[in-house]
C-alpha cells in the first residue's frame, strides 16, 4: 500500500567531509518517519552498507545524473503519492525546515507542488555568478507560471502523478527536470505553494571557473527541460 509521502534523494560520497554531511543529513530524513528513497552514483561499498542500515531508507545504485534522478523519481513513486526531493547535502535546511515543509504539504488541499522559497538574506550570500544565472532561470520560470517567486532553492514537493511523464522524455536534461515539472505543472492546472525558508550558499566551491561552467550547463539543462515539457502530449 502506497505512503501518503516519501523523500527521494541522491548520494556521492567521496571525502570525509562529504561523509559527515551525507549520513548527518540521511539520519535526519531517517527520524523523520517516512521512506527515504537514495540512489547513490558510486560511494564506497563500507558507506552504501551503512547507508542501507537505516531503517527508513533503501538505497540503489546507479551512474549518471539523469539515470540517477529517473531511478530515485520512479521508484520514489512506488512507494508514494508524493514526493519530496533534495539532496543530501542539504543539512541544515533538513534541520530546520523539512518536518515543516512535510506537515504544510500533507495538509494541503489539492496537491500541487509545494516550493522552499529562499528569503534575501539566503539569495544574497550566493556567489554573484550563481545569483545571476538563477534570477534568469526565476524569470522565464516565473513568467510562464506567473507567480513570481524563487524556484530554485533545489528542495520541492510535488504529486508522483508527474513521475509518469518521466517516460516521454528521450533526452538527458539532467536538473532540466526542475523546468520540466514545472511547466508539466502548469499544463495540467496544479497549484503552487510557496513556503519562505532559511537556505544559505554551501561554502565547498573548489574551483570558481568550473563552477561557472557547471552553473552555465545547469542553465542549458533548464532551458531544454522547459521546452521540452512544453510539447510533451499530456
Amino acid at each position: 500500500m502506497k505512503k501518503d509521502l516519501a523523500i527521494a534523494t541522491l548520494s556521492l560520497i567521496r571525502t570525509a567531509d562529504e561523509r559527515k554531511v551525507v549520513f548527518e543529513t540521511v539520519s535526519e530524513l531517517n527520524n523523520l518517519g517516512v521512506s527515504v528513497v537514495i540512489v547513490d552514483e558510486g560511494s564506497s561499498i563500507d558507506d552504501v552498507k551503512k547507508l542501507r542500515t537505516f531503517n527508513n531508507v533503501v538505497v540503489f545504485e546507479e551512474k549518471g545524473l539523469m539515470n540517477q534522478l529517473l531511478l530515485s523519481q520512479r521508484e520514489t513513486a512506488k512507494r508514494a503519492d508524493s514526493i519530496f526531493y533534495l539532496h543530501t547535502d542539504k543539512l541544515e535546511f533538513v534541520k530546520e525546515n523539512a518536518r515543516n515543509l512535510i506537515n504544510a504539504y500533507l495538509k494541503q488541499g489539492p496537491k500541487g507542488i509545494l516550493i522552499p522559497a529562499r528569503d534575501e538574506t539566503s539569495i544574497n550570500s550566493y556567489p554573484s555568478f550563481q545569483k545571476k544565472a538563477e534570477e534568469f532561470l526565476n524569470f522565464f520560470v516565473s513568467d510562464y507560471v506567473g507567480i513570481n517567486n524563487d524556484f530554485y532553492s533545489g528542495p520541492k514537493l510535488y504529486p508522483a502523478t508527474l513521475v509518469n511523464y518521466l517516460d516521454r522524455l528521450h533526452e538527458d536534461i539532467g536538473w532540466g527536470i526542475e523546468a520540466y515539472y514545472y511547466v508539466l505543472a502548469k499544463r495540467l492546472n496544479l497549484p503552487f505553494y510557496f513556503q519562505t525558508v532559511s537556505s544559505p550558499s554551501p561554502t565547498d566551491i573548489d574551483n570558481e571557473e568550473k563552477t561557472k561552467e557547471y552553473r552555465l550547463k545547469i542553465v542549458e539543462w533548464q532551458i531544454r527541460g522547459f521546452l521540452f515539457a512544453k510539447e510533451v502530449e499530456l
